[in-house]
């Protein structure tokens, strides 16, 4: 176009009148077509002057920034658009040198995205590629979490095998141990020795109990899903833990709405998901606190809130909240929330979590309503 718009100048003082509009016609038909072609892409287009004024945006540049960009063309881009880093983005030819920059940026309006931009030195200014990213960084981050359940798998099945046979052993030679103890004559004797024996059973027991954790994080027994209301699990863990509420002086409220829709779960395993979240609660809680559970639904999920007046997270802390081995407990093994994420997602769901440290943590369990159920494959 430019080739034929440079003909078209040499010749502009030769051309009549109706030539000329029959040039500048077919001039502004190209230029149409060309808009037309830039607004079908899902890539945005932006082009800045050098002098920093936005010249051209195309229909996926203003959905991506949430700008009105065909109504501020020749303003000010770092008006039009404001926040972004313009001043890397913007970075002209220099001593013959073309240069180009490239980042990537978090935006939360319109909506929540990742976007990459990609900027190149124009001859009259800058042009700006646009791309949502968002997916491509859930992507990632889903292989990442697979690569971790994957190493805690290998892990796992080592420690099984290499501790699990010792502590058969060790298991057996005690009860051994503790029926030829029962002969001993003098009964002081026989009752400290038994009290030792019993005291090495007991940890022969917790290290079990450790292997089978393991284990359960790597072998997740398949759902039994049925149709049911979320309030029966969650009761459920309620009624079994209340005697932990008084012994710690925990308050705990429930809200609940008249109705619920129903959802499709495994009652068993979700029972776990609320037991190891309301756990977390109370440990976050050391000299009493308050609990305040609700339940609630709107066109897609079915969600049930777990907040806590606890210490919080830092967001160092948060941000590896769900990985195996995290932990912030003395006897932690840092596996439950990672079991209960892989539960939850096996429903459908999502689980999520915002925390302040001094001020609480609240968890998210998002489970879809059963007449829009979505089964998420990671």
């Amino acid at each position: 176009m430019s080739v034929f718009f440079d003909k078209v100048a040499q010749r502009l003082d030769k051309l009549d009148a109706a030539d000329r509009r029959r040039q500048f016609r077919q001039l502004a038909d190209e230029i149409g077509f060309f808009e037309s072609v830039f607004d079908t892409l899902k890539e945005g287009v932006l082009v800045v002057s050098s002098a920093g004024d936005l010249l051209y945006a195309n229909s996926a540049a203003e959905s991506l920034t949430g700008c009105p960009c065909s109504k501020t063309r020749g303003k000010p881009i770092r008006k039009t658009i404001p926040g972004w880093d313009w001043d890397n983005l913007l970075l002209p030819a220099h001593d013959g040198w073309n240069r180009a920059s490239a980042q990537e940026l978090e935006v939360l309006y319109p909506e929540h995205r990742i976007l990459e931009l990609n900027a190149m030195p124009s001859k009259n200014g800058t042009v700006v590629l646009v791309r949502d990213v968002t997916d491509a960084h859930a992507r990632a981050e889903s292989e990442i979490e697979s690569s971790r359940t994957d190493a805690v798998r290998d892990l796992a099945a080592g420690v099984a095998h290499e501790i699990g046979n010792p502590l058969n052993a060790l298991s057996l030679n005690l009860q051994l141990l503790a029926r030829e103890f029962r002969r001993d004559p003098d009964p002081e004797r026989r009752a400290r020795l038994q009290q030792d024996i019993a005291t090495a059973q007991n940890e022969v027991k917790r290290l079990e109990g450790i292997i089978k954790g393991f284990l359960s994080a790597l072998r997740p027994a398949r759902l039994d899903l049925a149709p049911g209301s979320i309030l029966d699990p969650l009761q459920a863990t309620l009624d079994a833990m209340k005697a932990q509420f008084e012994d710690r002086r925990i308050q705990t409220s429930l809200n609940l709405p008249s109705a619920l829709p129903p959802v499709l779960i495994d009652r068993a395993q979700m029972e776990q998901v609320f037991f190891n979240l309301v756990k977390n609660a109370l440990e976050a809680m050391k000299d009493g606190g308050a609990l305040a559970i609700a339940v609630a639904a709107d066109d897609r999920d079915v969600r049930v809130f777990f907040r806590d007046n606890g210490n919080g997270m830092d967001a160092a802390t948060l941000a590896h909240i769900f990985e195996p081995y995290r932990t912030t407990k003395e006897q932690g093994t840092g596996l439950g929330l990672m079991v209960c994420r892989r539960i939850v997602r096996a429903h459908g769901g999502e689980i999520d979590v915002e925390s302040k440290p001094g001020a609480g943590t609240t968890f998210t369990v998002r489970i879809p309503r059963l007449e829009k159920r979505v089964r998420r494959l990671t």
